[in-house]
């Protein structure tokens, strides 16, 4: 099948040709869709680049890269990595992975091993609240993804004991809540030697989430190469504004949705405007960096 040619528009199914998506989830962690679906619904919206950014995973990429291929869109190798920077949780994208690099895969390997025991930990509690779930169920909602808090979300909503999985997160399972549980991470230098061991670059995840753009220069000194300029929670002052922060200091700029699949949320696959130069000039970054690694 060949990538399908659009309009430009801002609708689920009429996005803008050739466009670029560098922030993607599928069910190699909490997201809906299979890589393969995901490359394909990236050529049904007229995107010409991705990234399968999943979450502390590469499972997925040579799936959604062989898919790509079929249907005429350029998947970037990436992933998102949780790592904590005072009291802040942070995401940092990976982009241009070697999928293969040891250093990777060990990390990764120990970031999903941590994800099992947090859910079965956070189950644990749900049980002495009275809420009668297994372990055994999250598993098999996982279906061999990264476990997540989604999951367990999940798993509460089909034994009818929240009506949404937002509804799960407010009561049990957001952070400070009743089922709460801190999960493992690394530092940011440990974050970005792994992303660099694996010939990528780090680029900090939607900042405006951190509800303070102080934490972003100790971020760069970490040695950060990049900043999502362009997320679906960024408004154009966000837009603005982390721009000209990454001109200051001398970052590159991503950008995406990230989507999580169709009907899960207002993260919809293509709907942030981030034009192919963006990526060019990741690119081309990206050359320069891992040259000076």
């Amino acid at each position: 099948m060949a990538r399908a040619r659009r309009g430009h528009g801002r609708g689920p199914g009429v996005l803008v040709e050739d466009g670029v998506d560098l922030h993607l989830h599928s069910t190699c962690s909490d997201g809906s869709s299979t890589p393969t679906e995901v490359a394909e619904r990236a050529a049904e919206r007229g995107l010409s680049v991705i990234s399968l950014t999943d979450h502390d995973s590469v499972s997925g990429v040579a799936e959604a890269q062989a898919a790509g291929e079929a249907y005429g869109v350029r998947v970037v190798p990436g992933s998102e990595l949780s790592i904590k920077l005072k009291d802040h949780d942070i995401h940092i994208l990976g982009y241009f992975l070697d999928i293969e690099n040891d250093q990777l895969n060990t990390s990764l390997t120990l970031y999903r091993d941590e994800r099992r025991n947090r859910a079965e930990r956070i189950v644990r509690k749900l049980n002495r609240l009275g809420i009668r779930i297994t372990f055994e169920q999250v598993l098999a909602k996982a279906d061999g993804a990264a476990i997540g808090r989604p999951h367990v979300a999940d798993v509460l909503v089909e034994e009818g004991f929240c009506f949404s999985p937002n509804e799960a997160f407010n009561k049990y399972l957001g952070y400070g809540k009743t089922a709460y549980e801190e999960k493992y991470v690394m530092g940011p230098p440990e974050a970005v030697e792994v992303i660099h061991s694996a010939g990528g670059i780090a680029v900090i995840a939607h900042p405006v989430l951190y509800r303070s753009d102080d934490i972003l220069p100790a971020l760069v000194e970490q040695g950060m190469d990049g900043i999502e300029v362009w997320h679906i929670k960024h408004k154009p002052d966000d837009v603005r504004r982390y721009s000209a922060f990454a001109d200051e200091h001398g970052l590159l700029k991503s950008g995406g949705s990230d989507c999580h699949g169709d009907g899960r949320g207002d993260a919809v696959m293509g709907k942030v405007d981030v034009p192919l130069s963006v990526f060019e000039a990741l690119e081309a970054g990206r050359a320069q960096t891992s040259g000076s690694q």
